[in-house]
């Protein structure tokens, strides 16, 4: 049975990440980055690392550590496919922006410019995934994420707490030395937005429970029921917290609480302790409180999330493209808060149709296939 708890809040994600990636968008205050310190990119590695450890690690229980590193490289390989092919459509938007408008300030704010000026060295970059324009730095942390899966399955199985020590150092070393960061195009000092040492972390935390099939009913077992209230305390805090900075942020007058003492640990690139602690409250949470399987995801509202989620990654590339082409136009035609929400909502029900159009091509497909075929996996989580 498939855990719809993982399509419909990774489906959620993707949303976010749509309406996050347009600048000053009024809609940001409806997602998740509007309820915690941490944001809708958390909750996606945290989703994607469990549900490869429900894929990969099923694998490696069924079959043998040969095959489910086999299938992770494949999917490493479509993901990369996938970012180059996002890559050149992304460039292209901005080439054709820069020139038809006749301004390099899109090059510049889309850190492309050096695309622009040097296609040749920076395809290259590129390939490498060393060059990251905005918004194209996800699935190269994802790759090398997924990469790094296998050894850590391996670990999980025969030597858990080694695998611990050495998933946490490297985090740790991250939060510690900057130098711990993989070298980015272009600059001497320039490093991945996203560290990899640093999410590795949240994505096999994620892994290592997906692999066990933890909290599979929506509740801990009986010796565990602790977690549940500590966790709802953390995710509270984090709430109360952002909404007194949001309010903060608007009116002059009142000094955001705790922000001083609190901010040197809010770093995105290097997945911060308190970033870390409050995407991990809100899994728990909702662990606890939904099943696998709820009647709440029957109902119709829940079906635009859970049919994006099932198609995570061409979902994700659309979204990014929309968000580039709903940035150019907004701040072509100067738009304002009617306009910002109607194209959101334009957006979004575009990533549904898409969504909706990939899910019933498969359906067909699956139906034309020879019986005893299937063309959906029938575990909890499509990876």
């Amino acid at each position: 049975m498939r855990d719809l708890r993982l399509d419909f809040f990774r489906g959620l994600a993707l949303f976010s990440i749509f309406i996050d990636h347009i600048p000053n968008n009024v809609c940001r205050y409806f997602t998740i980055q509007a309820i915690g310190i941490s944001d809708a990119a958390e909750v996606f590695i945290l989703i994607s690392g469990y549900a490869a450890g429900m894929v990969y690690g099923g694998i490696y229980q069924r079959a043998s550590f040969v095959a489910a590193t086999a299938r992770a490289l494949q999917r490493v390989w479509q993901i990369y496919v996938a970012h180059i092919f996002l890559f050149m459509l992304f460039m292209a938007t901005v080439a054709k922006a820069t020139s038809g408008l006749n301004t390099q300030l899109f090059a510049e704010e889309f850190r492309a410019a050096d695309f622009l000026t040097a296609p040749d060295l920076t395809i290259i970059r590129a390939l490498t995934l060393q060059f990251q324009p905005m918004f194209m730095d996800i699935l190269p942390l994802y790759i090398v994420l997924l990469c790094m899966l296998p050894v850590a399955l391996l670990g999980f199985r025969h030597a858990p707490w080694v695998a611990f020590v050495v998933i946490g150092g490297l985090w740790l070393a991250a939060q510690l030395d900057p130098r711990v960061a993989l070298k980015a195009y272009p600059g001497v000092n320039h490093v991945w937005f996203f560290n990899p040492f640093a999410w590795q972390a949240l994505f096999l935390f994620g892994a290592y429970f997906g692999a066990r099939g933890a909290i599979p009913q929506g509740r801990p077992p009986e010796d565990q029921r602790w977690i549940f209230p500590l966790a709802a305390l953390v995710a509270f805090v984090c709430f109360a917290l952002k909404i007194e900075w949001t309010v903060s942020n608007h009116f002059e007058i009142m000094t955001p609480l705790f922000l001083k003492q609190i901010g040197p640990y809010l770093s995105k690139t290097d997945m911060s302790p308190v970033r870390y602690v409050n995407v991990v409250a809100l899994a728990v949470v909702v662990a606890c409180v939904m099943a696998p399987q709820s009647k709440w995801f029957k109902l119709r509202v829940a079906w635009p999330f859970l049919v994006c989620g099932r198609h995570s990654l061409e979902i994700f590339c659309l979204g990014i493209l929309l968000s580039v082409l709903a940035h150019f136009g907004l701040t072509e035609f100067l738009g304002n808060a009617p306009l910002m929400v109607a194209v959101s909502i334009g957006g979004i029900v575009l990533m549904v149709g898409v969504a909706a159009l990939i899910d019933w091509v498969g359906a067909v497909g699956s139906k034309r296939a020879a019986p005893g075929a299937s063309a959906i996996p029938a575990s909890g989580g499509r990876e």
